[in-house]
């Protein structure tokens, strides 16, 4: 499991949740990390036990919302500059809704469909468009993973907005896989489930 020693891996949705348990992970496993999300409170509290674990050298952290692709290619650019080409990000930013569980698909709202497709869809165009062209061209390969879910497999009641988000999700990752495979850059999706 060293292989991840000073390696540079970008993490999207990494104040909480499956991003920062990602961060967590990937430090602890000697990567040099930089954490991204857009709640700023929980972003610099997680970012200061990063930073305290394994050294200012090896942490940046940006506030970041995912659905500005300019706020993205500024994160990507800013995370080069302090820590080095990318060897790979796991893009794990995603919203269920404002409305959560409870909307049928005559009831969602246009603002909630928006912002659903916005955080969990062009989210990850927004951080692959940013992350592909910051990656190591050493000849080892780089990796980015996509966070789905398993609504990306199925159709689940009440979350229309969530599930044809998700299904973007793995479309778009694997479009990806095969455009930059050929060039050594593995692109997958994980599809986790929680209750």
């Amino acid at each position: 499991m060293s292989d991840f020693k000073g390696k540079v891996i970008a993490i999207t949705g990494a104040a909480s949740g499956i991003g920062l348990a990602t961060a967590k992970k990937m430090a602890s496993l000697g990567a040099r990390v930089s954490i991204t999300d857009v709640n700023e409170a929980l972003l610099t509290s997680e970012a200061a036990v990063l930073t305290g674990l394994h050294g200012a050298e090896n942490v940046f952290s940006k506030v970041t919302d995912v659905r500005d692709r300019n706020a993205v290619e500024a994160w990507i650019a800013e995370t080069v500059e302090k820590l080095g080409p990318l060897d790979g990000a796991a893009n794990c930013a995603g919203v269920l809704g404002r409305q959560g569980n409870r909307a049928t698909i005559a009831e969602i709202e246009d603002d909630d469909w928006d912002f659903v497709m916005g955080v969990n869809c062009k989210g990850i165009l927004n951080a692959m468009r940013a992350q592909i062209p910051a990656l190591k061209d050493d000849g080892k390969g780089a990796s980015i993973v996509n966070v789905a879910s398993v609504s990306s497999l199925y159709g689940l009641e009440f979350h229309g907005a969530y599930t044809a988000s998700k299904h973007a999700v793995v479309g778009l990752t694997k479009s990806a896989a095969r455009e930059f495979g050929r060039k050594g850059v593995r692109v997958n999706a994980v599809c986790p489930w929680a209750d």
